[in-house]
């Protein structure tokens, strides 16, 4: 049986999608831990990957503080 961690994972995912992609998911997982925020028990889960997200954003170069997804 493999020991697999969520947290290793999803940083390891992110290093292999597109800026667009971590944009994306961090935007997503931002939204869905302040909608879930107290009710939701997987909403803390959700604000770590937005967290590893702006980790991957500075690894690239990226200031996370000034990216957004531009939308359509």
């Amino acid at each position: 049986m493999q020991n697999h961690n969520w947290h290793n994972d999803t940083i390891k995912k992110l290093k292999k999608v597109s800026l667009e992609q971590v944009l994306f998911i961090r935007e997503d997982a931002y939204t869905a831990h302040k909608v879930g925020d107290g009710w939701n028990p997987k909403a803390g889960q959700y604000l770590d990957e937005y967290y590893y997200c702006c980790m991957e954003l500075r690894r690239r170069g990226y200031n996370p503080l000034n990216m957004r997804l531009n939308t359509k």
